[in-house]
């Protein structure tokens, strides 16, 4: 009777990230294994306590199997197993998703050569010499330039290097923007074209997988903004990208390209490799000489 007497109450409001984080975890279906059924769903508090909104309280049923459940008919532990069942298909999806990710990432980097570091070690064998990459270092800088600049033009400000783990895997945004004001939240991506021959339809696919995986780990819709430096004023026009923008179309809406030159951001991160660096040093130095001699 105590039970009943509670469904008399007016009903608690679930919180909006927790619903839809329920939703999302159902797939926007009916939790009950075979139902598929997507229309006039409802939240069903498994323990029938009105005020218990945890999510893994919380399960998505079609009207048939929600009044079921008020019955009896479908019982609490009947449906503790079906969101067992549900939380291991979430968990099972954004696994996979990840691998799709890496594949993508891995498959696109293979064509881009790295650059070579300094081997140049002390002579002392008992000092180790440890050196960032000088590539990895300059191309965070002009990143988190670009997004600056795209948070002045914007006037919207976001934030950067975020990291969403769970388990052993984890997602890496570049910068990202979280408000329920927004109709979506807005992840950046940001990659630096230094030469045209970096043009490639990859990048816009990457961002729109990064965003399944968000929205699956948090259960907020977003978009993608793919922000890409050219290293020349002359990427700017004509077809040097067109490789990049067929990949963004291809993502159906989801991501938008917005490109900057490193000339337009502020910055440019210069030679790629210390070596290079060291080596147009030695060549101005041999023209000075000679020029004196």
């Amino acid at each position: 009777m105590a039970s009943n007497k509670s469904y008399e109450q007016p009903r608690p409001s679930i919180p909006a990230n927790v619903r839809r984080s329920v939703e999302v975890e159902s797939g926007h279906c009916c939790a009950i294994k075979g139902c598929g059924e997507h229309t006039y769903l409802e939240i069903h508090h498994i323990d029938q306590n009105r005020d218990h909104n945890n999510q893994e309280n919380l399960i998505l049923l079609c009207d048939k199997h929600h009044k079921m459940a008020h019955a009896d008919i479908i019982d609490r532990k009947a449906l503790r197993q079906y969101k067992e069942l549900l939380v291991d298909s979430h968990a099972t999806l954004i696994a996979r998703k990840f691998e799709e990710l890496k594949a993508l990432i891995i498959q696109e980097k293979a064509e881009v050569p790295e650059p070579e570091p300094s081997r140049v070690q002390p002579p002392d064998d008992r000092v180790v010499k440890q050196a960032a990459n000088r590539a990895d270092i300059l191309n965070f800088a002009l990143y988190h330039v670009a997004i600056a600049h795209f948070e002045n033009e914007h006037r919207i400000y976001f934030e950067h290097q975020v990291q969403f783990s769970q388990g052993d895997t984890s997602l890496k945004l570049d910068a990202l923007r979280q408000d329920d004001d927004l109709p979506e939240d807005v992840v950046l991506d940001v990659h630096y074209l230094r030469k045209p021959y970096m043009d490639a339809p990859a990048y816009g696919p990457w961002l729109a997988k990064k965003l399944e995986i968000y929205e699956l780990l948090t259960g907020r819709p977003a978009r993608g903004v793919l922000i890409v430096v050219v290293g020349r004023e002359r990427m700017l026009e004509g077809s040097y990208l067109d490789m990049t923008r067929q990949g963004v179309e291809s993502c159906g809406g989801t991501v938008t390209l917005q490109v900057y030159s490193c000339e337009q951001v502020g910055f440019h991160p210069g030679a790629i490799s210390a070596s290079m660096f060291a080596s147009n040093l030695k060549k101005e130095n041999a023209s000075d000489e000679g020029h004196d001699g």
